[in-house]
């Protein structure tokens, strides 16, 4: 079963949208993600999985996902995989992230992108992600963090 959006989370905009079952809102990040979200989670056997619809607002001139939307989407998700890595949940900052274009998606798409956290230690945690969507990986990305203490109960 899919849920409308506009039954899960107040303030988004009830255009029709469907999410797939299973993901929860995540809370924006700051002022950006309020811009260029919502985005979604939720957790799979192997990690974090975070989604997001293709928007408009988010294609280049080649009517494509804009890359900078990809890029946005691995950070989202990568740092949401770290911060939750351990528990209490950590507060995470990136150092590095390389993202490796390798397809596109459209607006409409449902875009998921698929964390595994390598290793958190007490300084760095390490992670990778593959993006996916339509069947098809369009994108890979690794990051480091630098943890920065643990976050707020």
């Amino acid at each position: 079963m899919q849920t409308p959006i506009s039954a899960v989370a107040q303030g988004v905009p009830d255009d029709g949208d469907v999410i797939p079952e299973g993901f929860e809102l995540m809370p924006a990040f700051g002022p950006f993600h309020e811009m260029v979200g919502p985005t979604w989670y939720r957790k799979s056997e192997r990690g974090q999985v975070v989604g997001m619809r293709v928007r408009e607002q988010h294609r280049n001139l080649g009517q494509m996902m804009h890359g900078g939307v990809v890029c946005m989407l691995a950070d989202t998700a990568i740092t949401w995989a770290s911060k939750h890595s351990r528990k209490p949940a950590l507060k995470v900052l990136t150092t590095s992230l390389t993202v490796n274009f390798l397809g596109n998606a459209q607006p409409g798409d449902w875009v998921e992108a698929h964390v595994d956290v390598l290793r958190a230690g007490k300084r760095v945690v390490f992670s990778d992600c593959l993006i996916w969507a339509n069947g098809q990986r369009i994108a890979q990305a690794s990051a480091q963090f630098q943890v920065m203490g643990q976050m707020d109960a």
